[in-house]
């Protein structure tokens, strides 16, 4: 049983049910219709999860994104959040989906928005775009987004894209969380945010492989603002 699983109570039944099978490195369900074996390198940890939870929880939130869906992890504890919530929508953007991983993450999330009574059809929203593409389409369609989790290519430039366009489109309160500061490329984003951007303010979630910013006001900076900052 991973650290942390029984707390998975608080998500509902159906939420920890899925959860506690992905865990388990069970077979999923893909779009196929047939089971996969998964990666166990592919997911957040019960800690981390409950954090995204939590975050949503609090700020009560409604709207969520999500870039890397994969096998789905993050998606169940979002989607667990908007029912607790009383309901919302998710987006989530991966590319990947149907070629590198079956489709499973996105038959999770829909079966368990067809076993809710809070959540319709339309809660759940699979873009299979690159995420600089799919954000900049959200964008121009007035999306926004009460908490974001940025967990796809992690490259130092490509995370802090998906951060700059994901922050055009959070509100004053939202926040945005990064996975996997182990790596230099994430842990270099973190400091580079930590020193420029002054419209938002670093949370704590206690779990040392998310960096989690709260906007706190407008993007006021001048166009030649920049603070040089240390790579860790």
């Amino acid at each position: 049983m991973p650290a942390g699983a029984a707390d998975l109570d608080a998500l509902g039944n159906d939420y920890r049910v899925a959860l506690m099978s992905m865990y388990a490195n069970e077979g999923q369900l893909g779009a196929s219709g047939q089971r996969h074996d998964i990666d166990d390198s592919t997911r957040i940890s019960v800690d981390e999860g409950l954090a995204l939870y939590s975050l949503c929880v609090e700020s009560d939130v409604t709207t969520t994104l999500e870039v890397g869906l994969a096998y789905g992890f993050s998606t169940v504890y979002l989607l667990a959040a908007l029912e607790h919530n009383g309901g919302g929508t998710h987006v989530a953007i991966d590319p990947y989906q149907a070629t590198d991983w079956n489709g499973i993450g996105i038959t999770t999330a829909r079966q368990l928005v067809a076993q809710s009574t809070t959540l319709p059809d339309e809660s759940m929203m699979l873009i299979e775009e690159m995420s600089h593409a799919a954000l900049v389409d959200l964008e121009r369609i007035g999306a926004s987004f009460g908490l974001s989790f940025i967990d796809g290519y992690h490259r130092f430039d490509d995370v802090l894209v998906d951060f700059t366009l994901a922050a055009r489109m959070c509100p004053i309160g939202g926040a945005i969380v990064l996975h996997d500061t182990w790596l230099d490329s994430i842990a270099a984003v973190a400091s580079f945010l930590r020193s420029n951007r002054i419209d938002f303010v670093e949370i704590d979630t206690e779990c040392e492989n998310l960096f989690a910013m709260r906007r706190v006001t407008d993007d006021e900076r001048d166009w030649r603002h920049f603070v040089d900052f240390p790579l860790r």
